[in-house]
């Protein structure tokens, strides 16, 4: 029952979320084209510049759009099936280390968390991330149970997969797999110990290999590795979002510009390689009023949260601090059981007495998952997107489930320790009132569910009472329903709070639960921009494809534009090979202006759709790439709008258009042909 519930919320409205994230869903298209393309996750099937995650669940949207089609069904269904599935596993491994009970909260919890189910309706790679995670979460549960070697190797290889699905994003459920297997596994200490060695060593050589392959291939003989600088896989790993993430020196994807290669044609060098300013990058670099080292962009965003407002369309998190699990940005999304879960783990761990058993197993590698994570997001002083709260839901509602069932065990004990477990349940009931109350949306649901909290735990406290006076023990089928009817009082705010995001609309790219942020119907899925893209081009992409179509001639490229965003669309409708020369922001210095002529002039490239504005990246003005193309404009033909554009009906918007509050426009766009001309002579 549970798990259909959960299909039926992460399906909730699913034909309206549209391509979800545009620029996901052009890479599966393009990646569809080629092995080489599918290998090495290039945007563009020309193979000139890769996504910014590793390829593994853009995998499993190749192999669906390949065997049902290319649609946006096809891409968004495998994650509504993926988050499904999480659930059932969660289920599946906290019910055979701490009992049905157990098993049967923590699916509840997980079903019905904001973000779990909002994250399901994108085709980001974070469900089949949690997925993996969860899975290698329960198979080390498995091992421990049974001691096998077999199960401990499949757990780290899980939890190899996991990293080449987002990197570093999967590390949290890493040490708890290994220190769960080290200390508690069954077996003597002697072949532990080889056990121990065999799946570290799994896990290191699943979850780089792929990494590695990159690396060792020739940079002439795959695309360039996106959203670095350097080039490097290993700086996209562990440097842009991993150390960079963490510490905040710099947003991901944004260089201050004394960083990032100059395209002069005067001063860029024969090779395109310009060293690095000896002068470290400051702040003042950026030059951007309202730039937020603390994880916001470097433009105005968002409104108030308490008048109806967007509180940031899914950039912020909030100040970095031990309460940031359960500020208004994050606390909407995976806060509202995250007391009961840390303090009915720890009562728990205190019931196991610390003694290996599968029980105290299960609690360790949920406990350092959610731990590890927690510390991490609660502390990073980089972008922390509200939909990375999706990794820290299954360890969250594992603990709930098994801190639940301690508390049942008191209670049909009759131990005196169940007052701690009253007090969890008193102070989640507050940490959700709090949360609520933030926002100026359905209050009176707050009120009902903090008196249905009040009135559960009253009910428990009298029978507990009444039990001590007579000396005798709650029955088991009491104890089973007084801790579910707790469960069920503290779900009240997050199933609203989630149905409630639902029928408001989700966010494709950025999704992130919060029904105050838009008075519209689900219809408007994505509400940053109408084709799941960051930026859109005022153009009519069906004409501009009409007019390339029958003017290719063998090109690599069929158009050259500044960054991906134009490009998404073009790849998503006709499956055009879309060059974004400076990759997904158009802050990547890939190519220089003599590198971009001479895929002119071997004939690789002819057509360029450039902004005439302020800069064509992801935010226009912002990363000033343009030099690169200058001479484009001084070289090559315009192709008259008259030819390629037929009317402004037909345009994506109009220029100037916002794609969100506060966020960048539609830019207004230009197309060149630079066959034969003189911008293309050596």
């Amino acid at each position: 029952m549970i798990v259909v519930v959960s299909l039926a919320l992460n399906g909730w409205g699913l034909a309206a979320m549209g391509w979800g994230n545009a620029y996901y869903a052009a890479a599966v298209r393009s990646m569809g084209s080629s092995w080489h393309s599918v290998f090495f996750a290039s945007f563009d099937s020309g193979g000139y510049v890769s996504v910014d995650k590793p390829p593994f669940a853009l995998w499993v949207q190749v192999v669906s759009s390949k065997l049902f089609g290319y649609s946006q069904l096809s891409l968004l269904v495998p994650e509504v099936l993926a988050g499904t599935a999480t659930v059932w596993l969660l289920f599946w491994g906290v019910r055979r280390s701490w009992g049905v009970t157990a098993g049967l909260i923590a699916a509840a919890v997980l079903a019905v968390t904001p973000i779990t189910v909002v994250v399901a309706h994108s085709n980001n790679t974070d469900p089949v991330l949690v997925l993996l995670m969860t899975a290698a979460a329960v198979t080390v549960m498995e091992a421990i149970r049974t001691g096998r070697l077999r199960w401990f190797v499949l757990a780290c290889a899980l939890a190899g997969c996991a990293m080449t699905t987002k990197m570093l994003a999967a590390a949290p459920v890493m040490p708890g797999i290994l220190v769960a297997f080290g200390w508690c596994s069954p077996t003597h200490w002697r072949p532990r110990i080889r056990q121990f060695l065999i799946g570290a060593l799994t896990m290191a050589t699943v979850g780089m290999w792929w990494f590695v392959a990159v690396q060792a291939t020739p940079p002439s003989d795959r695309p360039y590795v996106g959203s670095t600088q350097t080039n490097s896989v290993f700086e996209l790993a562990f440097e842009r979002n991993g150390v960079n993430q963490v510490d905040g020196e710099g947003t991901p994807g944004f260089k201050p510009r004394r960083e990032r290669p100059a395209f002069d044609r005067s001063e860029a060098p024969a090779d395109g390689v310009r060293p690095a300013s000896d002068r470290p990058a400051t702040p003042a670099d950026f030059a951007l009023p309202g730039f937020d080292r603390s994880g916001g962009l470097p433009f105005p965003i968002g409104g108030n949260a308490r008048r109806g407002g967007p509180f940031g369309l899914g950039f912020t998190s909030g100040t970095p601090g031990v309460t940031r699990l359960l500020n208004r940005e994050l606390g909407a999304q995976v806060g509202w059981m995250v007391p009961f879960a840390v303090i009915g783990a720890l009562l728990a761990l205190w019931s196991t007495r610390l003694r290996r058993s599968p029980r105290l197993g299960a609690l360790v590698v949920l406990g350092c998952w959610f731990g590890a994570g927690a510390i991490v997001f609660s502390f990073t002083r980089g972008i922390v997107h509200p939909y990375y709260m999706s990794a820290l839901a299954p360890p969250l509602a594992g603990l709930v489930g098994a801190g639940a069932a301690t508390v049942r065990f008191d209670l049909e004990a009759g131990r005196r320790r169940v007052v701690i477990g009253l007090v969890a349940i008193a102070l989640t009931g507050w940490a959700q009132w709090t949360i609520w109350r933030r926002f100026d949306w359905n209050r009176w649901v707050s009120v009902f569910a903090a008196i249905a909290v009040a009135t559960v735990i009253t009910i428990i406290v009298v029978a507990w009472l009444n039990a001590v006076r007579t000396r005798t023990v709650p029955s088991r089928r009491r104890a089973i329903t007084g801790i579910f009817a707790v469960v069920a009082a503290l779900l009240i705010a997050p199933i609203v709070w989630t149905v409630g995001s639902l029928r408001s609309g989700v966010n494709g790219p950025l999704p992130f639960a919060q029904p105050v942020r838009n008075r519209v119907s689900a219809s408007t899925g994505n509400q940053i921009t109408p084709n799941g893209g960051f930026q859109f081009p005022s153009i009519s992409v069906a004409s501009l494809v009409a007019y390339l179509e029958p003017h290719r001639a063998g090109e690599r490229w069929d158009l050259a534009v500044q960054s991906a965003g134009p490009a998404e669309e073009l790849i998503i409708t006709s499956g055009q090979s879309v060059m974004a020369i400076g990759g997904f922001v158009g802050s990547d210095p890939i190519a220089t202006a003599d590198q971009l002529r001479a895929f002119v002039r071997n004939g690789e490239l002819r057509y360029f759709l450039l902004s005439t504005g302020s800069g064509g990246g992801l935010i226009p003005g912002l990363l000033g790439l343009a030099d690169n193309t200058t001479w484009v404009a001084d070289g090559c033909r315009v192709v008259s709008s008259d030819v390629w554009e037929h009317g402004a009906s037909q345009d994506t918007a109009r220029p100037g258009t916002q794609a969100f509050p506060g966020g960048p426009t539609a830019a207004a766009f230009q197309l060149y042909d630079c066959r034969g001309f003189r911008s293309a002579a050596p």
